[in-house]
């Protein structure tokens, strides 16, 4: 069976010094939402590291391709964390609920070995992280 038109199959690798996630593939999708909650340990010295989001095109019969990447520093992620009691290591009551969460939108390129992508110039693709 022949399909015509532009078809993707979506998935994100996020990578953070050591450590690589990947998210669930999503079928047949030009605007995917993963809604995904990733947890990982930062150590102090990893504080001034970034985060590499790739996007990928999964594809069954041969290698997967590469969309686009964006970065994000981490010490801007972290900027919102609360703080610990310096005495006892105890967060303060208040924060012990949820706090709100920043959202950042990256934009998407082509990665630096390929240079920019034709159809980068048409169009601004983004990806929103919370």
């Amino acid at each position: 069976m022949t399909r015509t038109g532009w078809d993707m199959d979506p998935f994100c690798i996020v990578s953070f010094s050591r450590k690589i996630f990947r998210t669930r593939v999503i079928r047949h999708s030009l605007n995917p939402v993963w809604d995904e909650k990733l947890l990982f340990h930062v150590r102090r010295y990893e504080t001034g590291f970034k985060i590499a989001f790739s996007i990928c095109d999964w594809d069954k019969l041969s290698s997967n391709d590469h969309i686009a990447e964006a970065t994000l520093d981490l010490s801007l992620l972290l900027a919102g964390v609360p703080k610990p009691d310096p005495v006892t290591g105890l967060y303060p009551l208040e924060t012990a609920e949820m706090h709100d969460m920043k959202t950042f939108k990256l934009p998407l390129c082509g990665s630096a070995a390929t240079g920019t992508l034709p159809w980068e110039s048409k169009h601004s693709p983004a990806i929103t992280i919370r």
